[in-house]
């Protein structure tokens, strides 16, 4: 056994190898798959307006981080974020009530697909602009920090991100503040 303690796996402390565990990470990459099919052959039928952008493909990313993360923790997200909602706790009735524009949706019907945020969870929100989530997220960390907190702030983005000004400048920012 090497001296090296991985950094994730049992031996880390980050990752859990018991079966509760194993179970609650299968039922988040479950229900996101479901609820994403259910938005799918809801939005292809005319009942949802708007754009829709889909995270099937992209369960695991949502709910490996999700899991690592305690309930006072934060995240942002990105267009395609319904999977960063659910994994981070956030209710699917809700969730689906705000795509079909009901006053019962997480934004009053108002914010749609794109825009969910859930305080309760730490869902900061989802953001239209591509890599826009990121610059929330060091200011999310920074007054973390402030106030003296430890919380852990993640942002969620895709490939796209990095090519835009605000990855580059959130990263330099959070490098300089030690975020």
């Amino acid at each position: 056994m090497s001296s090296i303690t991985p950094l994730i796996g049992p031996e880390s402390g980050l990752i859990s190898d018991s079966k509760p565990a194993a179970l609650a990470a299968l039922e988040s990459l479950l229900s996101i798959r479901s609820f994403e099919e259910a938005v799918d052959a809801l939005f292809a039928r005319g009942l949802m307006h708007g754009t829709m952008h889909l995270s099937i493909g992209q369960e695991a990313s949502a709910t490996g981080v999700c899991a690592a993360l305690t309930s006072t923790d934060y995240i942002t997200s990105t267009h395609r974020g319904h999977g960063h909602c659910i994994a981070k706790g956030a209710d699917i009735t809700r969730m689906m009530a705000e795509l079909l524009a009901k006053q019962t949706g997480y934004c009053r019907g108002r914010g749609g697909s794109m825009h969910i945020a859930d305080a309760a969870t730490g869902n900061l929100g989802a953001n239209g602009i591509v890599a826009g989530g990121i610059p929330i997220a060091a200011g999310a960390a920074l007054a973390q920090k402030m106030q003296g907190k430890k919380e852990v702030v993640v942002s969620f983005f895709g490939d796209g991100a990095t090519n835009e000004g605000a990855f580059h400048e959130a990263l330099n920012l959070s490098a300089i503040w030690d975020l």
